[in-house]
């Protein structure tokens, strides 16, 4: 609905107090925007310079921005830092460029592809199992965060990258090692809307640049290898890369450039690794805050499968494993923000929202709306039988986002998440270690603060 001159102007803080929101929105900007649909409702506006932002909090809302209009709201102004990095790829880029690259996709994530990708899935969540018995049998904590991110950046490079798993450690080791300094400063620009920009050489943005180098290097040594692999191959490859590097456009009969190739793979291995990671993490961390919810976890999984692997062909006879996750997304969405820039003026719920005006949802305040969700801080599995859902406004839930920019590879990622828990679950529970306390920290993800240090206990008869 375009704005007209009437529609009243949002609510929201103004002068000392639109100061102080800002300086807690830095230090604390989930609790803040809680805070500000507490007082000012559902659609909050900050005036700042150059351009207003509004704060959504109703599905309603959310539908109309991701969906109904979605064609009138691009990535923008807060995506700059992470094109930064992953340059335009399906996460950052617009209009013919993004449509044009997931429609050469999405043939990679078809449904015939993932009994492959799910074999690889369940290879990777055994090699922890046997990992851990050494953890379990000395009383070692570990870093469950960590672990779940190698074992998912491990999926992403054999399922989407076709890496040799030879040649992964040497991979994962590199990439680690520049990989929190990229983090760090794609989450200060995110949240520095005031910054100098990016081609100003200062020390933070030179090491940035730096560090953009390394990574590019190693992502064109691992597009390189693939290809040279391919030409050899008696065999069709499965993986993502492989597939794009054949993939040819109906309209022009063109096939990726290096430079998008590069761009998808980032993407990638930044929206589809850390995220997982960082899911499964919290699904750990909210089992051992309730056993009574891990035990029947573990009854459905032992009924179900027997002690054996998990396969593709199980997860539909698995439905509390998938509502334990559905409701840990609930509780720890890993992308908890999704902004969007009105490209002309709008209204949104009654009110006016001028052209290039940026529009912010928040998974994690939807998740956690009173309307929508009852005793929203509880961990409750239940929420998401099929009945409950049915009753649900559809845009309460946003995990993945929504519309048509919604996550290209969200049956992969919940796919592998399900398999990794069923697998893991079966030998293992897991406990908090005391003297490592767990604290949530918002950066471009949101992940446990100095890692999640679990102790391993092997389950009864297992």
């Amino acid at each position: 609905m375009v704005s007209d001159k009437h529609s009243p102007r949002a609510p929201g803080p103004r002068g000392v107090a639109l100061w102080q929101s800002l300086r807690r929105l830095r230090r604390d900007p989930l609790g803040e925007y809680q805070a500000l649909r507490t007082q000012f409702g559902d659609v909050v506006r900050l005036s700042i310079l150059p351009h207003p932002i509004y704060l959504l909090s109703h599905p309603d809302a959310v539908q109309y921005v991701l969906r109904d209009n979605a064609g009138n709201y691009r990535k923008g102004l807060l995506f700059k830092p992470i094109a930064a990095l992953q340059g335009q790829g399906l996460l950052t880029s617009e209009g013919e460029h993004w449509l044009r690259q997931r429609r050469l996709v999405q043939p990679a994530f078809h449904r015939r592809q993932m009994a492959t990708f799910a074999e690889v899935m369940v290879d990777e969540a055994r090699a922890v199992v046997q990992e851990w018995r050494h953890a379990e049998q000395t009383g070692t904590p570990i870093n469950v965060a960590e672990r779940m991110n190698r074992l998912t950046f491990n999926v992403i490079g054999r399922a989407l990258l076709g890496v040799a798993p030879d040649t992964l450690d040497e991979y994962s080791r590199q990439l680690k090692t520049i990989a929190l300094r990229l983090l760090q400063h794609m989450n200060d620009r995110a949240t520095h809307l005031w910054a100098l920009p990016g081609w100003i050489p200062t020390p933070r943005n030179r090491r940035f640049r730096r560090a953009v180098a390394v990574y590019d290097a190693l992502v064109q040594q691992i597009i390189s290898a693939r290809r040279q692999a391919l030409q050899s191959a008696r065999a069709p490859a499965t993986d993502v890369l492989a597939l794009l590097l054949a993939a040819c456009d109906d309209t022009s009969g063109e096939g990726m450039s290096d430079r998008q190739l590069r761009d998808e793979v980032i993407t990638f291995i930044g929206a589809g690794a850390e995220t997982s990671a960082h899911a499964l993490s919290w699904t750990w961390y909210l089992l051992a805050q309730h056993p009574e919810i891990a035990r029947r976890l573990h009854a459905e999984l032992d009924t179900v499968l027997g002690g054996r692997p998990p396969a593709l062909h199980d997860l539909p006879h698995l439905p509390y494993s998938r509502m334990v996750l559905d409701e840990a997304l609930r509780l720890y969405p890993p992308s908890v923000v999704l902004p969007r820039q009105a490209n002309a003026a709008d209204e949104i719920s009654g009110y006016a929202v001028p052209q290039d005006a940026v529009v912010v949802i928040s998974q994690y305040i939807i998740h956690r709306h009173p309307d929508f969700w009852s005793a929203p801080e509880q961990f409750e599995p239940e929420r998401f039988t099929p009945a409950q859902e049915a009753r649900r406004h559809r845009f309460a839930y946003i995990p993945f986002g929504e519309g048509p920019r919604m996550c290209i590879g969200k049956a992969f990622a919940l796919m592998e998440m399900h398999l990794v828990l069923a697998t893991i679950a079966q030998a293992y529970t897991l406990q908090v270690v005391p003297e490592h306390p767990v604290v949530p920290e918002l950066a471009v993800t949101l992940r446990p603060r100095d890692g999640l240090w679990m102790a391993v206990h092997a389950r009864h008869g297992k």
